[in-house]
């Protein structure tokens, strides 16, 4: 008779020495108005936001969700987890309103990754273009990598657009 057993093969437990360090993804700088600025877009975004305190937040360790109520073509809401540091909340707001603007509510699992490299992109360039230091994205940004040609062309576009779009309506 052929068989396995169930074993743990690795664990952090399993290691010594010091702990790995966090990552930082957050956004950081001065961002001045740029948070207020983002509120004030949510009519022409399509958005509705609502700032949820850190101490009820119920989605782990995202700092922000655009959710469908409808789980379809109806407005977005964007949830955003409460924190002091502005410009980390500012990359947030404008990472949610990039899926706002790109991907609809029907959430295909195997396309979740490439949906949030996109929001991502869009996240980096505008907040770039804010004066945001957005380096702690950049891990995102690497998954294009395996996309052919083709599809990391029409990413480029579809991002390029909803960039286009976001600095449009925070210049207005």
């Amino acid at each position: 008779m052929v068989g396995f057993t169930p074993a743990s093969v690795f664990d952090v437990s399993q290691t010594d020495g010091e702990p790995l360090p966090e990552l930082e993804t957050e956004a950081t700088g001065e961002a001045g108005d740029l948070v207020g600025r983002l509120f004030d877009i949510t009519d022409e975004v399509g958005v509705s936001v609502r700032v949820v305190p850190d101490e009820v937040w119920g989605h782990g360790n995202a700092d922000g969700v655009c959710k469908w109520p409808d789980g379809g073509d109806e407005q977005p809401v964007v949830e955003l987890r409460d924190r002091s540091e502005r410009a980390a909340v500012a990359g947030t707001l404008v990472h949610e309103y990039a899926h706002a603007l790109l991907h609809s509510g029907k959430l295909d699992i195997s396309e979740r990754a490439k949906r949030e490299v996109e929001a991502e992109a869009v996240a980096y360039i505008v907040g770039r273009h804010c004066g945001l230091d957005m380096s702690g994205s950049a891990f995102y940004l690497a998954a294009w990598e395996t996309d052919s040609l083709e599809t990391v062309h029409d990413r480029l576009q579809r991002i390029s657009q909803t960039v286009t779009e976001i600095i449009g309506y925070l210049q207005n």
